[in-house]
């Protein structure tokens, strides 16, 4: 054979080789990222999970983009606990996973490293993810803004947050703390977040929420709120980070406050640009929140519930009366345009229970009210929730008739 054929043959090989060489990369590589992730320690990070952050949330095929993570936990029902031996002399030693409740299967450290891990969803101040251990489905929420607060203050409010024992509220089961960062963990909810049920793609197989089960959600947000701030007197917003994305839905569709309590801990400044608190009105105006903070943030969670629509108030760095549901809101009725507000999957709800969509959107809006002074405190809003009632209200209390200015308020008060 001549040499020319030899080269040929050569060159020929040596193609062959490497796009078998490629495929095979190509392979592995694709089974790799197949595999369900580890959490683990680096060497040069440890007490960190060593996993990409990303800006996603697989439990959330919204509409639009819901900025934040604690999508998809599963419920455990919870009973009050000591955490008397959590705490006890060498419990809180660097390193260790410290249990807030008793009423929990107890593992350490090492077996939530070596557990799979799902990446849930980043979002304001971390990553989320779900860990199967000992059989059981548990969060893990990587914080790293939480230096605000020294290491035995920390271990304190965690202590704080971990007695809190409400149907409406996701208990804190245990936590890590570094420095560096922070393992907040907490029961797997599998049932979604209240962004998920109102922006998800829906069929006539999965409807969308009903008036009846919205109005649930928002009875039992604020008995978890007003719980809240019975438990925390000393915390100015006692959740802090309001928004649907934080509240998680069991499988009676009642809901779940998350990332509660955070505000005291979390480092001022991310807080100040990521928190909800600090996308408020007041903030903005005077820079500072107040008591009646988070009863803005729950009048946007009610809106949001009220109208179908996402709010750009998630979005936004601080508020922005351009990118306010409730200005929106307000525009609508100024421009007698009343019955496009509601949510159109709201359906028949909104001829059969008109009464009580008026009544609380007029609540909202209250919630909402720009100047702290007139805004309602959390108090009267949960009364007025709990003391809805269709029955007490007229059949045409939805004309546009019945939405009348305020002189002295930028907000609209609805007769009813």
């Amino acid at each position: 054979m001549s040499s020319s054929g030899l080269l040929k043959i050569a060159v020929i090989v040596i193609i062959v080789g490497l796009t078998l060489a490629v495929l095979a990369a190509i392979f592995i590589i694709l089974n790799l990222r197949n595999q369900p992730a580890a959490l683990q320690l680096g060497k040069e990070n440890a007490g960190m999970i060593n996993m990409e952050d990303q800006d996603q949330n697989k439990y959330v095929n919204a509409k639009q983009v819901t900025a934040g993570v604690g999508d998809g936990y599963r419920s455990i029902e919870s009973s009050s606990s000591s955490v008397a031996q959590a705490t006890r002399r060498g419990g809180a030693d660097h390193g260790k996973l410290l249990f807030v409740r008793d009423d929990r299967e107890r593992f350490d450290l090492q077996d939530l490293l070596r557990a799979s891990a799902e990446i849930l969803g980043s979002g304001s101040f971390g990553s989320s993810y779900k860990a199967t251990i000992l059989s059981n489905a548990v969060v893990v929420k990587r914080y790293k803004h939480m230096n605000n607060v020294g290491r035995e203050e920390f271990h304190e409010h965690m202590r704080r947050l971990g007695r809190l024992t409400h149907p409406n509220l996701l208990p804190l089961v245990a936590y890590y703390y570094r420095k560096e960062e922070k393992l907040l963990i907490s029961d797997f909810v599998d049932n979604g977040s209240l962004a998920s049920h109102l922006h998800g793609n829906h069929n006539l197989e999965e409807a969308g929420l009903d008036w009846a089960t919205r109005l649930k959600i928002i009875r039992g947000i604020a008995r978890g709120l007003s719980y809240l701030y019975t438990s925390l007197p000393n915390v100015l917003a006692a959740h802090g980070h309001l928004k649907s994305s934080n509240v998680l839905l069991d499988e009676s569709m009642e809901p779940l406050l998350t990332d509660y309590g955070l505000s005291p801990v979390a480092n001022l400044e991310q807080g100040q640009s990521l928190m909800m608190a600090y996308k408020s009105p007041e903030y903005a105006q005077m820079g500072r929140i107040t008591k009646k903070t988070d009863v803005w943030s729950f009048g946007i969670v009610i809106l949001e519930m009220l109208t179908g629509r996402f709010p750009e108030n998630y979005l936004t760095r601080n508020h922005d009366p351009k990118a306010d549901l409730a200005a929106w809101v307000n525009n609508m009725i100024k421009e007698k345009k009343t019955p496009l507000v509601f949510d159109p999957e709201l359906g028949r709800a909104r001829e059969s229970s008109k009464g009580e969509l008026l009544k609380m959107l007029k609540i909202a809006l209250s919630c909402c009210e720009e100047d702290v002074d007139r805004r309602l405190d959390l108090n009267q809003v949960a009364a007025e929730i709990e003391d809805l009632n269709d029955e007490d209200l007229s059949d045409d209390d939805d004309d546009d008739d019945d939405f009348n200015f305020s002189p002295t308020s930028r907000h609209i008060h609805i007769a009813v």
